[in-house]
């Protein structure tokens, strides 16, 4: 008797998802639990579950592109009935492989037959992953200078450092650096599509503010100064996003958007936090912030945070969403014209706080400041309806006391 390891179906619109990664070789014992695969759709990167024990054999090969209820693997209750034949990721006709028996060890090039070869100029033989060979272009890591965790030494995601190495010195040629070509990721492709259907169905428009920080960031070093107590360290973002659901409350008509014909209400607020990761971005949503404390906010913010740079998020985190916050200022960045998260109609984008002379009472002072930038759909929020949500949102970024009067 067997158990088939089939994709899973991890969101409404989900239709197929790139196999990235095996985490158990052929014919290897399993536990019910155990990680199995690795799996990319448009939106993350997911670990497939065993959810029975039993001897492994694979179907399907690192980088296949599969269907929802493709079969990825067999688990058979004995290891008798391992049929390596069957396997994608095995070798060739050409370079028949015995099946290996429990515990011991195959051949490198029929454990990680996916993993794809590279000859350096020296004559060293490497094997990589597809995944772990990505990830080395983008960081500009020589696959030479690595050792590989996977086996027969194959370079695996988790040898990769999570660190760009320096830019190549000023004498080195441009010619030496070769040209390649590498093909669009299916998150990087899903967010190239939604971006243009983001821009070209609705009509955007973006507003610009600036807001002065010296009264939150007061409120915020008080908050430092009991973080012992607290149990957290509450940071701008976490304020920002209060100040968001504040702010909405306020003015219910931004937490809405267009379908067809019909303007949809929501009766909840929840935010989406745009968080980059690996290959793009994905915006995870807190639910309810309104009816959440500092304190909830940030646990549910850094708990969603942890798991989208973990490739853990689920359905559920990244659905549901009525507005977006983006903090490009925590890359530096100091004003933008970000696009909406469609169907969405608004998304305030935050930028870095930094010491500016302002006039105040006829004086010339230093004061911490910040811009902020409202993009929002102009087919349902006027500009006087997103210049009174900047209004508020700067209010009560400047006077933090006024919060209290929108708590429920």
């Amino acid at each position: 008797m067997s158990h088939a390891v089939t994709i899973p179906k991890l969101g409404l619109t989900m239709e197929e998802a790139t196999l990235v990664e095996w985490h158990v070789q052929d014919g290897e014992r399993v536990e019910k639990g155990q990680t199995l695969l690795t799996i990319e759709t448009e939106k993350i990167m997911f670990d497939v579950e065993a959810e029975a024990s039993g001897w492994l054999q694979r179907v399907a090969a690192v980088d296949s592109l599969l269907k929802v209820g493709d079969l990825a693997a067999h688990l058979h209750e004995a290891p008798g009935h391992h049929a390596p034949s069957a396997s994608l990721d095995q070798a060739p006709p050409s370079a028949p492989a015995q099946a290996p028996m429990p515990g011991a060890a195959a051949p490198a090039d029929t454990r990680l037959h996916a993993a794809s070869l590279t000859t350096t100029t020296a004559g060293e033989r490497l094997l990589a992953s597809p995944v772990a060979r990505r990830l080395a272009h983008e960081r500009g890591i020589a696959l030479h200078q690595l050792k590989g965790s996977g086996p027969g030494g194959v370079i695996l995601k988790r040898d990769i450092p999570t660190a760009s190495v320096k830019p190549p010195a000023e004498g080195l040629s441009v010619a030496a650096v070769a040209t390649q070509r590498r093909p669009l990721t299916p998150m990087r492709r899903a967010i190239s599509q939604r971006m243009m259907h983001s821009l070209s169905s609705t009509a955007q428009m973006t507003g610009f503010g600036r807001i002065d920080m010296a009264a939150v960031t007061a409120w915020r070093a008080t908050l430092l100064a009991h973080e012992s107590g607290l149990g957290v360290r509450i940071t701008f973002t976490d304020l920002v996003l209060k100040v968001c659901a504040c702010a909405l409350l306020d003015i219910p008509e931004i937490n809405a958007y267009i379908e067809g014909d019909e303007v949809v209400q929501l009766g909840e607020v929840n935010i989406g936090l745009a968080v980059s990761v690996d290959g793009g971005l994905l915006v995870p949503v807190l639910k309810q912030v309104d009816r959440l404390s500092l304190v909830d906010i940030c646990q549910a913010r850094k708990a969603l945070v942890d798991k989208a740079r973990a490739s853990r998020l689920t359905r559920e985190d990244l659905e549901g969403g009525s507005f977006t916050l983006s903090n490009f200022g925590s890359y530096g960045g100091d004003f933008e014209t970000p696009i909406l998260n469609s169907p969405q109609s608004a998304l305030l984008g935050i930028g870095r706080i930094t010491d500016e002379p302002v006039v105040r009472e006829g004086q010339i002072v230093i004061r911490p400041m910040m811009m902020m930038s409202l993009t929002f759909d102009h087919r349902l929020i006027d500009g006087a309806l997103a210049g009174r949500f900047r209004a508020r949102v700067r209010d009560l970024l400047e006077q933090p006391a006024l919060m209290a009067a929108t708590l429920r």
